[in-house]
C-alpha cells in the first residue's frame, strides 16, 4: 500500500520479480587528496552538463590525470551501461543500471572498467535492486502524482 492505495499484491519474490528493474553498483575509488577531488568533481560535474546539452567540452588543461580519469570513467560507464548516477563521495560512486542483462555479461563489462582505469577503481560490488527500493519507488509514485 501507498498513499492508502493498494499498489502490488505478491509475496516478496513475486513483487521483486516484477518490480525491481536494474542493479545497483558501488564503485570504491583510489584514495585522492582533498584538493583534486574538489578540482576533479568541479570538471566532470561541468563535463556531464556539457554533454547532456550535446556540446563539447576541454578542461583547458587544469584537470590533471585523476580528474580526466574520472571525467573518462564516467563517460565510459554511460556508453556501456543506461545508468543514473545516485551518489557520489571522495572515495565512492554509486550508479543504478537499469539494464537488464546477464551477470556474466554485467561482470565483464565491469571488470572491463576495472581494468581500463586501475588508477582510479579500487574495487566494486552489484547488487540487485532490493524490495525496499521497490517499496520506496511506489511511495515516490504516490508522492509525486499527490504533488500534480
Amino acid at each position: 500500500m501507498s498513499g492508502g492505495e493498494l499498489c502490488a499484491l505478491g509475496s516478496a519474490g513475486a513483487l521483486r520479480a516484477q518490480h525491481a528493474a536494474g542493479h545497483a553498483v558501488v564503485f570504491k575509488l583510489r584514495a585522492t587528496d582533498d584538493a583534486d577531488y574538489t578540482k576533479r568533481n568541479v570538471i566532470v560535474n561541468k563535463w556531464i552538463k556539457s554533454a547532456a546539452a550535446s556540446e563539447n567540452f576541454t578542461d583547458g588543461g587544469d584537470a590533471g590525470d585523476c580528474a580526466s580519469s574520472m571525467e573518462q570513467f564516467k563517460g565510459e560507464l554511460h556508453r556501456i551501461f543506461d545508468c543514473a548516477l545516485k551518489d557520489e563521495h571522495q572515495t565512492m560512486l554509486h550508479y543504478h543500471i537499469n539494464d537488464t542483462m546477464r551477470y556474466s555479461e554485467l561482470f565483464s563489462n565491469i571488470e572491463t572498467l576495472k581494468q581500463t582505469f586501475p588508477q582510479l577503481v579500487e574495487d566494486y560490488t552489484v547488487t540487485e535492486t532490493t524490495l525496499e527500493e521497490v517499496f520506496l519507488s511506489f511511495a515516490r509514485e504516490a508522492q509525486e502524482n499527490a504533488e500534480v
